[in-house]
């Protein structure tokens, strides 16, 4: 597995080394990278008020692509730069797990998780992350915004030349959180998710590597709707765009974990577990709350900060954090799927 890992992360010409984001005074006795897929929005104030409560750690916060922050987690294996791997591709971390690239942590905190956002000790949930769609209000009229899959599908075949071109979704051969959202599509709705590729690939939608860039474009007009993004970002979005409205489907709302792991030879990994617990205490808890930066693992947070933009009336598909998840990750099916995918979406391999 390690080979083969290290065969493909050969072939991917978008890896790159981003500079890093500095928290904290810059004569502290300690250093902590953290490597990561949450945008930096969401996530500045917990690094502020982690090293406002640790004055002695320093942080070098990296935002990177999942698919990327994977194989680069896998060639740094042996000498790693960061101390805390955490990022929304699930079955990536996972991955990293099973292959044997990241090491158990057990604290208080970790005990304190229900068994479902955790696994082996050595993955950790810290929030939830529901999947939505978004919508540019000013290519609807009223009332014809869609509020789900189906809804989508009837608004497409009405309004051919409305939507041919404009709309976007996750690139799943650059984005592994885009490849983690669309397999669970096909595992929980596999006729409906046939009907919705058919729809995208004879309309010309868009492939994008990042939520932000989904978004960025829907808010421009260049897009009337967005596809399969995740709900934290969307939020706080549309939350200061009147422009833009999230959709939370009717038909069924995925609900991803964000996870942390510590990779094996982490060089700092007495912080890399400090600041793990702070994100899993009752203080980074709420602030993910009061802050409206995420949505927070523990129940107690959750049910309450879940009860407005999701409703009583939604069902909920949370994608369990187990060893389900490594099937489609097999070499094989992966390249399958994705193939099946560009077929789809009229795609050549590579575009």
């Amino acid at each position: 597995m390690r080979l083969i890992a290290t065969v493909l992360l050969g072939c991917l010409s978008f890896l790159t080394h981003a500079d890093p984001v500095w928290f904290g005074a810059s004569n502290a006795s300690r250093e902590l990278y953290i490597n990561s897929t949450l945008d930096m929005s969401s996530f500045k104030p917990l690094l502020e008020r982690f090293v406002e409560l640790n004055p002695s750690v320093r942080i070098a916060y990296v935002d990177v692509n999942t698919l990327e922050l994977y194989y680069l987690t896998v060639s740094e294996a042996e000498n790693p730069s960061a101390s805390l791997i955490l990022s929304s591709a699930m079955d990536l971390q996972l991955k990293l797990v099973n292959d044997g690239f990241t090491q158990r942590y057990v604290s208080e905190q970790t005990e304190r998780l229900p068994a479902q956002a955790k696994w082996r000790d050595e993955v950790f949930a810290f929030s939830y992350e529901p999947v939505v769609m978004i919508a540019n209000k000013n290519a609807f009229d009223a009332g014809e915004i869609p509020d789900g899959r189906q809804a989508l599908l009837s608004y497409i075949r009405q309004n051919d030349e409305q939507v041919s071109g404009r709309m976007g979704t996750y690139d799943i051969r650059k984005s592994g959180v885009g490849y983690l959202l669309a397999s669970q599509d096909a595992r929980q709705a596999d006729a409906t998710w046939g009907r919705m590729l058919e729809a995208f690939g004879s309309h010309g939608i868009k492939t994008y590597c990042c939520s932000s860039d989904i978004i960025d474009d829907v808010a421009k007009g260049e897009l009337v709707v967005g596809y399969n993004l995740l709900g934290s970002y969307t939020a706080q979005r549309a939350n200061n765009d009147p422009n833009l409205e999230m959709i939370i489907p009717k038909d069924y709302t995925l609900m991803l974990m964000r996870t942390a792991v510590l990779p094996r030879n982490a060089p700092n990994q007495q912080d890399a577990g400090l600041f793990l617990d702070f994100l899993l205490s009752d203080e980074g808890q709420a602030l993910m709350t009061t802050e409206e930066l995420l949505y927070p693992i523990r129940q107690g947070q959750s049910q309450a900060h879940f009860a407005m933009p999701l409703g009583p009336t939604r069902t909920i598909k949370t994608v369990d954090l187990d060893q389900q998840l490594l099937v489609g990750r097999d070499l094989v099916k992966q390249r399958r799927f994705i193939r099946s995918w560009e077929l789809a979406l009229e795609l050549s391999s590579g575009d």
